[in-house]
């Protein structure tokens, strides 16, 4: 009896250390991820006629350096996704990169010493990778491959008001004017393009972005949708003007349905 005690208690700890180690790899991949962000090059202006006035308007409302860009952004949200029919809350913090497109994000749940869950969504080198981790340990969802790379530098698109320096720096964004309240961003990838469209108020603010075949894998089979994403709350914080208030989502059958609502709780300007 006293044998089979000390087994269990030996199983038991063998498996709370490979918990720790498991959830500490992840969370130095994590952390070698958002430092190559922090390191990237310094960015440069872009030729203004590269740019159309609208977005260049935009980036000037937001604050964007007329000088010198930063390397990055860092923002830190309080966010709600949505799985199954319940909202749960999570604490997110993102590196929005300016020079280049990049960007990571990480969520995590409540839990003690370690979350109950970990989210990386990231788009880093060229690639984009979506993981989600029990405990911060045990991988229960992964997206990668060549739609991971379009869906994700979609987003990094999406989120250029988050970094309105990106809209005047980043040589890669290839932009075209479609009409006097829209503008559309394209980046090429060697699986194919990204490609969304800004819409701008009358005030000159994007309050909305749309793409039209961004992947979905949400259900188990790969689809392409309709994407949407909604910006309100404009203020100034850390130097910047963004928007406080995000929300996403897809649009099914002619109905938009948003996975993900947040709202800006910090930001940082990173030099």
């Amino acid at each position: 009896m006293k044998t089979a005690i000390f087994v269990c208690l030996i199983l038991l700890l063998a498996a709370v250390l490979a918990q720790f180690f498991l959830a500490g790899r992840f969370l130095a991949e994590i952390t070698r991820q958002e430092q190559s962000i922090r390191t990237a090059p310094a960015a440069d202006l872009r030729d203004p006629a590269e740019i159309p006035e609208a977005m260049r308007r935009f980036a000037g409302r937001g604050l964007a350096s007329q000088a010198n860009p930063p390397r990055a952004v860092h923002l830190t949200q309080e966010a709600q996704v949505l799985q199954g029919e319940t909202w749960s809350t999570s604490q997110t913090h993102q590196h929005i990169a300016i020079a280049e497109p990049a960007f990571v994000w990480v969520a995590h749940g409540a839990g003690w010493p370690v979350p109950a869950v970990r989210v990386m969504d990231r788009f880093t080198g060229g690639e984009g990778l979506l993981e989600v981790r029990l405990f911060g340990s045990i991988r229960v969802g992964q997206f990668t491959g060549p739609d991971a790379d379009i869906g994700e530098a979609m987003r990094y698109l999406a989120e250029l008001p988050f970094a309105p320096d990106a809209i005047v720096s980043n040589g890669s964004i290839l932009w075209r004017q479609i009409d006097a309240q829209t503008v559309e961003a394209e980046l090429a990838l060697p699986p194919g393009s990204a490609v969304v469209r800004f819409h701008l108020d009358d005030a000159g603010d994007v309050v909305e972005v749309t793409a039209d075949d961004r992947p979905d894998v949400s259900s188990g089979e790969r689809v392409l949708r309709q994407w949407r994403g909604v910006f309100s709350d404009y203020e100034e914080i850390g130097g910047r003007r963004v928007p406080q208030m995000a929300e996403v989502g897809y649009v099914n059958d002619g109905v938009y349905a948003p996975y993900f609502r947040g709202r800006i709780t910090s930001y940082e300007v990173l030099k």
